[in-house]
Order: C-alpha cells, then sequence, then structure tokens
C-alpha cells in the first residue's frame, strides 16, 4: 500500500504491480464488466484509495450509462459514486482533474466532515484508442475517443505527488477503455440477440408481455438514492428470491423490475406482467393460475396461467396489494413449493418463476387490516426495496427529462438539442405528485410543441408555469391585493343580504363595526343593493 508521501521510487513498483493486475483481470477471454469492477477493487486495495469510481456513457447505445463503485467504507461506496460536474467536465473537455482540497467543491457537498478535511480527489478521462488505419466492423465510440471518466477519492497529499497518480490513473484509464470497447460489444450483441418468447405471450398480450432486449432502459441514476436501489437490484439480479419493489405511484417501479430481469440470469427466459387491480378477482386467478377444462371449472379448454408462461422469467405482480386473499394463498404456495394448481385442477403443476411485485401503499397497514398474508409479507420481503418519490432525488430530474426529449424528439422528428435554463429551473422547482410518469408525459408534450431547436418554458404544462415564467405575477402590491380582495367579500355579502349591514356582518362572521368601517373605507353604497332602490 502507498503512502502519498513517500518518494517515487517505492510508489513506482506499486504502481506496476497494480498495473499488471489490472491488465491481467481486464484482458481477453476475462469476463468484461467483472474485470472492471475488479480493477477498482485492485485500485483500492493495492494503492490505499478511499474508493474509486467508473462511469461510461453511450453503451452499448447513445444515452445508456454505467456506474462501477468500490471503496473502503462496506455497503456505502455507492453513496460516493461519480462527482458530477467534475466528472461531466473530464468527459467534456477530454482533460485530467486534480483536487487537493474538496472541502469547497460543490460536488462533495454533503460528505462528512473528516472526508472534507482529509481526502483530496482525481480524475481521469476513459478513452478508446482510434485504429491505426483502416479496420473493418470498427465503429468509433464518441467524435473524441473519450467514453466515461475514472475517479479516485485518496489520501490528501502534496500536488507533486498527486500529479504522479494523475498519470498512473490516466494510463489506468486507457487500459478500461479497452475492455469498455470490448464491453460495448458484447452489450451490443445482447442487445441485438432476439429474446426468447414463447409463442402463447406473443398471441395474449392481455396475460403479459416479454419486451425486446432493446426496449431495457438503464434507469437513470444521478442521485445518492437511485445509486442505492441500483446497487440493491444488482446484489438481488442473480438471486432466485422474491423481490418487493415499493414506492409512489409513477416511480418507475415496473421499469426497475425490467432491469432487474435484464440484469440478471434469466433474462433470456420471458418477463411476464399482470397489474393485479385491473380485472375482477375471478379474471385475476385465471390469468395467474390458469384453467383446466372439466366439470369442475365448467371449462371447454385448459389455459395457462401467467406463472407457467414465464418458464424460467420473472412474474411481475404490479399492485400486489390488490391481489385477492385466496390468490395470495396460491402464489405464496408457488414460491415455497414451486407448484400451482388451475383452476377447477386437481393435479399441480411444476413451475419455475422468479416473482418480483410492486405495491404503492403500505403492506403493513394491510397486513393489520387482515387484507394481506403475513407469510406472503415475509416471503416478499426477503429483498424489499425502496423507490424514492422524484420530489426527493432533484439530481435525476434533469437527466430524465433529457433522455424523455431524445426520445420524444427523435419519434416526432422534431430536432431539439438541449433545455433552456429558465426551463430547467422550473423543472427543478416543480413538486412532481406524479413522479417520473408526469415528467415523462410533460417532456412529450414539449416535445411535440417545439418547433425550434430549444426548449422553453412556454413549451412545458401550465402546471409548471410561475408568475415570472407566464408574465402573470401580480402587479399590485400586498396593501392593494388585500383591499381588492376585502371590497370583493363585502360586495359579494351585501349583496346576499341585500343591502342589510347586520346580516352581512352574522354571514362574514364578523362584528357590525368592523364591517361597517370597511364599507365606509372602501367607499361601498350599501343601499345599491337593496331591492328597490337602483338609483
Amino acid at each position: 500500500m502507498i503512502d502519498p508521501l513517500t518518494s517515487f521510487d517505492s510508489a513506482g513498483p506499486a504502481f506496476y504491480r497494480a498495473l499488471s493486475r489490472i491488465a491481467a483481470v481486464t484482458g481477453p477471454g476475462r469476463a468484461v464488466r467483472r474485470g472492471l469492477e475488479n480493477a477498482l477493487v485492485i485500485l483500492v486495495e493495492t494503492l490505499g484509495y478511499r474508493r474509486a469510481c467508473l462511469e461510461l456513457h453511450d453503451l452499448p447505445q447513445e444515452g445508456a450509462r454505467i456506474i462501477l463503485s468500490h471503496g473502503k467504507d462496506q455497503g456505502l461506496d455507492h453513496l460516493y459514486g461519480p462527482a458530477p460536474l467534475s466528472t461531466g467536465q473530464v468527459i467534456g473537455s477530454g482533460r485530467s482533474l486534480v483536487l487537493q482540497d474538496i472541502k469547497d467543491h460543490p460536488d462533495f457537498l454533503g460528505r462528512p466532515p473528516e472526508e472534507l478535511t482529509s481526502l483530496s480527489y482525481i480524475c481521469v478521462p476513459v478513452s478508446v484508442p482510434e485504429p491505426d488505419g483502416q479496420v473493418e466492423g470498427f465503429e468509433p465510440v464518441s467524435r473524441t475517443g473519450v467514453i466515461g471518466a475514472l475517479s479516485v477519492d485518496l489520501p490528501k497529499a502534496p500536488m507533486v505527488f498527486l500529479e504522479a497518480q494523475r498519470e498512473f490513473l490516466t494510463v489506468v484509464g486507457a487500459v478500461i477503455g479497452n475492455g469498455a470497447l470490448r464491453l460495448r460489444d458484447e452489450l451490443d450483441r445482447s442487445r441485438r440477440r432476439p429474446s426468447v418468447v414463447p409463442q402463447a405471450l406473443e398471441t395474449k398480450p392481455e396475460t403479459g408481455e416479454a419486451p425486446a432486449a432493446s426496449e431495457i432502459i438503464t434507469p437513470v441514476a444521478a442521485s445518492k438514492s437511485m445509486r442505492l436501489v441500483l446497487r440493491q437490484i444488482a446484489q438481488a439480479a442473480d438471486a432466485g428470491d422474491p423481490v418487493l419493489l415499493r414506492g409512489e405511484e409513477g416511480t418507475g417501479k415496473e421499469t426497475l423490475a425490467r432491469y432487474l430481469h435484464a440484469q440478471g440470469d434469466r433474462r433470456h427466459r420471458p418477463f411476464v406482467r399482470l397489474a393485479c387491480g385491473d380485472k375482477p378477482a375471478e379474471a385475476v386467478l385465471e390469468a395467474l393460475f390458469g384453467v383446466q377444462k372439466g366439470e369442475r371449472s365448467k371449462a371447454t379448454r385448459s389455459r395457462r396461467g401467467i406463472f407457467e408462461l414465464a418458464g424460467g422469467g420473472i412474474v411481475f405482480l404490479d399492485d400486489i396489494d390488490e391481489l385477492p386473499v385466496s390468490a395470495q394463498k396460491q402464489v405464496l404456495r408457488i414460491i415455497q413449493e414451486g407448484f400451482v394448481e388451475r383452476l377447477g385442477g386437481e393435479a399441480p403443476v411444476p413451475v419455475d418463476a422468479r416473482v418480483v411485485a410492486a405495491t404503492r401503499t403500505s403492506l403493513e397497514d394491510a397486513l393489520a387490516r387482515g387484507e394481506f398474508l403475513e407469510d406472503l409479507y415475509y416471503a416478499l420481503g426477503v429483498f424489499s426495496i425502496f423507490v424514492p418519490p422524484l420530489r426527493e432525488r432533484t439530481g435525476d430530474i434533469l437527466p430524465l427529462a433529457e433522455c424523455f426529449l431524445e426520445e420524444f424528439s427523435r419519434r416526432t422528428g422534431n430536432s431539439v438539442r438541449r433545455i433552456s435554463t429558465p426551463a430547467i429551473d422550473l423543472l427543478n422547482q416543480y413538486h412532481w405528485p406524479g413522479n417520473v410518469r408526469e415528467l415523462a408525459h410533460c417532456m412529450e408534450r414539449a416535445a411535440t410543441l417545439c418547433d425550434e431547436a430549444v426548449l422553453r418554458t412556454y413549451h412545458l404544462p401550465p402546471t409548471l408555469q410561475t408568475g415570472e415564467s407566464s408574465g402573470t405575477e401580480p402587479s399590485l402590491s400586498f396593501g392593494e391585493a388585500v383591499a381588492d380582495f376585502e371590497t370583493e367579500l363585502l360586495v359579494e355579502a351585501l349583496k346576499k343580504a341585500k343591502g342589510n349591514m347586520y346580516q352581512a356582518a352574522r354571514n362574514l362572521r364578523e362584528s357590525y363595526r368592523v364591517v361597517n368601517y370597511k364599507v365606509k373605507k372602501y367607499g361601498i353604497d350599501p343601499k345599491r343593493f337593496t331591492p328597490g332602490r337602483h338609483g
């Protein structure tokens, strides 16, 4: 392990050892993503860095992003991922960045005080070398060759030693760039590979669907809370246990369920979805467990349920809190025993399907009311993941808006290239009660209305507008506005009381003295509201 204040002679061998190990774990014949993760582990364990983070962009397609991190703080390194401002600066300029003192940099606000006083920061570009001459089939990753950034938090040291670390990390960034190029090709092949979809799913969209791999989008995770969610999903991806996604309506739970499916070892099998609250109880039971023809079911033909149709894949039960208790018992049996019993059937049918459920309500309250099985509650709680609302992860608003805008602009044929600063301010100020779904609808509307290269405030829905952006700021002073409001109330009360001041005061639940004073103050004539006296 290197002391940052040691001589270059003693640091050099450690650099060489680390570099040789990184080249070995990221070389041909190795699992690419695992190799990149191991490279971060080597940096932390061999060189004494506090943590190392790798961010790769546009892999395998434009707009996608991969974030990997490793740190000495077990279970907490995901909270200190790539610093967005410095990472963006390095990727945009292609130049490395060294911060000897991080305490005044906005990327590190919220870090513990002991880190701010004891750490330095280095960020270097991850680039892909251009081929020497024409190489058949080679597609450039970006115009500049920079596809990401490698950053480390390390013990504070004099700038001369940090410069030595920067030069070493620049070489590591080039090695990782070669691995990232292989990762792009690997992901691109996986993305283009057709999904294994049973014919039954293609002809019965009402029971579920198995999307093509190209439809799976890596969720945006610029905020710390969403980076935590993605880390939890990565931990749960290859396990066979149930997963419960909890969060408000519109937070993207289904997108996260599909992402989990794409990350796990069941990704080449179907993803089947059922919204438990969209159908009557009997229809839900038939969709889940199927029907066996015969006298008991009165059915003329047998039908498989989605647990059978999943065929080794994932069954996503949206709004599982609305599932009838009778169906909950069957789902619990499937989780515990791996058997399903069709409606009207007698023999249990073996099934292989992983349950991923979602709820927007409190299962604890449903449990207390006797509307949810306790055993099922604990079975689903093996991997319970909370998806925060959009208002609590404001760092995701702009990246999400840009992703949606790009998608809808491509669909509508409009070439919207950026969002104006005032429009960004409106997006960040809004409280987003409909969460990510509302943001998607907002950007779809804006992309449709925008007929220029820049999306501006007036393209956004009225619900997002402020008095300043819409030109409707009050022109009156506070006192003038109060006077107008009081005058309106008094006139309405006198109208209703037909000019009777005492009755108007009672209707306003105010004393006659105060009403009389206000009437004289604002020059209101009560007699004009008396029947038969219109001047």
